[in-house]
Parts: C-alpha cells; sequence; structure tokens
C-alpha cells in the first residue's frame, strides 16, 4: 500500500523548533516581497499616469480652431457658440458638450463632428439643418426640422417648401430644442409618414394632419388630400405608394384637380373630387383592382 500523505499540521509538529522558526521567517519574507512588489506597482502606474496627465496639459493645448462643413454661421459665430478659448486643452474637450452648445445656440446647425489634429488644432466640421415643417401657433407659425428640432418662432409665412403641420397642442416649442407636443407619440409617427412619403417617391407635401394617428391626412400640392386611415405595420408604405400611382395617374389626366383619394380600405381607393355641393351627394369612384389583388401600385380610374 502506498504511504499516505501527512498532513501540514502533523507536519510542522514533526519539526524541531528551529526548523519551524525557519519556516515561518521565510514565509514573511515572501509576504513581504509580494508587499513590496504590489506597492512598486502601484507607485510606478501612478507616476506613470501623473506624468502623462502633466503631459497632456502642458503639450496639447489648443493654438488653432478651424470651422469646416456648412456655411450655416460665421466661422467666428460658432466658435463663440462652442466657447472654446485659446488654451484649452485638446484632449479633454467634450465632444457631446460641444454637440449640445453649439446646435442649441445656432438652431440651424444639425450636428457637428470635432477633428482633433495634435498637437493643438481644433476642427469643428458643420452639417447643417432645414426647416420641413411649419406648425401653427399663437396666430403664427414655428419652423422645424425633420427631427422636431425647433428652428424659428413667431414666423409669418411658411412657404411652399415646407410641410403645415396639424398635430394637436403644443406644450413647448424653445428655439434649438425639440418640439414637446401634447400626445408623445405624434411626431415619431410625423417622421414615419414624411420618409415613407421621400422613400416611395411622393414629393410636394405641403400639409399633414396628425391629430387622429389612426386617421392621417397627407395633401399632395395643397390640392389632392390623401385619407390613411389604419397604417400599422406595412400598410403605411403600401398605401402611400398606392397613393402616389393614384396621383400620377390623375395628373396625366387632369393636373389640376382638386378632390381626396381615399385610402381607408385596404387595397382599394375611392376618388372625390371637391365640390360645392354637400358631401352626402358626393359621388366616389374606386380607383383600384379588387381587394384580392395584391398589385397597390398601379391603379385604374374612371374620369371623374
Amino acid at each position: 500500500m502506498k504511504n499516505k500523505e501527512m498532513p501540514k499540521k502533523q507536519q510542522n509538529t514533526s519539526l524541531s523548533k528551529d526548523e519551524r522558526i525557519v519556516n515561518r521567517t521565510n514565509m514573511r519574507r515572501k509576504k513581504n516581497r509580494r508587499k513590496r512588489y504590489i506597492i512598486r506597482a502601484v507607485l510606478g502606474g501612478t507616476f506613470l499616469v501623473t506624468c502623462l496627465v502633466v503631459a497632456l496639459l502642458l503639450f496639447f493645448n489648443i493654438n488653432k480652431i478651424s470651422v469646416t462643413g456648412d456655411a450655416v454661421y460665421g466661422s467666428e459665430e460658432i466658435i463663440q457658440a462652442s466657447e472654446i478659448e485659446m488654451g484649452d486643452n485638446l484632449i479633454f474637450l467634450s465632444k457631446s458638450r460641444l454637440n449640445k452648445l453649439i446646435t442649441e445656440k445656432l438652431p440651424y446647425v444639425g450636428s457637428i463632428k470635432i477633428k482633433r489634429r495634435l498637437p493643438a488644432h481644433l476642427e469643428i466640421q458643420v452639417t447643417k439643418t432645414d426647416a420641413v415643417f411649419g406648425i401653427a401657433q399663437n396666430g403664427f407659425y414655428t419652423l422645424l426640422d425633420r427631427e422636431g428640432k425647433v428652428l424659428e418662432t413667431n414666423v409669418e409665412y411658411v412657404g411652399t417648401d415646407k410641410a403645415l403641420l396639424t398635430a394637436g397642442k403644443v406644450v413647448s416649442a424653445v428655439v434649438g430644442e425639440k418640439i414637446v407636443l401634447e400626445n408623445e407619440k405624434t411626431f415619431p409617427r410625423l417622421k414615419e409618414v414624411y420618409d415613407t412619403c421621400e422613400n416611395v417617391g411622393l414629393a410636394d407635401i405641403t400639409e399633414i394632419n396628425i391629430t387622429d394617428l389612426n386617421n392621417i391626412k397627407v395633401v399632395y400640392q395643397g390640392r389632392i388630400t390623401l385619407e390613411l386611415g389604419k397604417t400599422d405595420g406595412d400598410r403605411l408604405s403600401k398605401k402611400l405608394a398606392f397613393g402616389k400611382a393614384a396621383i400620377d395617374k390623375q395628373n396625366v389626366e387632369d393636373n389640376q384637380f382638386r378632390g381626396t383619394i381615399n385610402l381607408t380600405v385596404d387595397k382599394k381607393g375611392y376618388l372625390q373630387e371637391e365640390t360645392t355641393e354637400p358631401e352626402t351627394e358626393l359621388s366616389t369612384e374606386p380607383i383600384s383592382s379588387p381587394a384580392t389583388d395584391e398589385k397597390v401600385t398601379e391603379p385604374t380610374s374612371s374620369a371623374a
């Protein structure tokens, strides 16, 4: 049989007193050496970090600032908005803080990029934003970009290149900040509608009524209203593509037509010409193939 190894405790009892003293002394020395290594490593690391920080503070101070990109505002105006001064440290600049300062103070700046050109040159790359929407407020208009950022307030005239919004109560409209509407779901839905119009090639949108999220209305060239009805899932894209095809066909027949295309029923559309007669007496004509037909981009219609 193999002899079992004796536990350390039993081995220690078999040692002489002098041997036990030597063992304990050696163990203490090993522990002390490990402690010294750790202390030296910590002190060495701290020294290196301190040297690095001092070097960064001494050798990377800004002595040149340049502005590139879209010429929305003058270079001096952008630099002033950034609150950067000559001598500020290039490495420790906060990009998010600079972006917030500049885009809020200068609303037509959409975003910025910060380029550090070592050792001491800061470049600010500017991308502009444009007014896309106008929303009525207190007898004037508030201009918004496509992300909902307020660009101007108290504007008397919007222009035909922007879409007028009917979007419910405005809670807050501060220049440089995003507009706050009573229904927080309204603007994200509005952006989805506008982006989808662009994706299907439906241009010249002059009005969007999004007060009822279950029946959004889009106006083309101020004369043709698309009533969308429910637009959950992929319905929005299909209905807007269907509406564009119907508008294109109607423009061939009569490019001055004014009226409504009702798209509230899936895969169908009804053309209703604008008239002074009571609405109940208006006739509607289907401009789509039967509901079982999956092709929604090629509607057919009879003359109105």
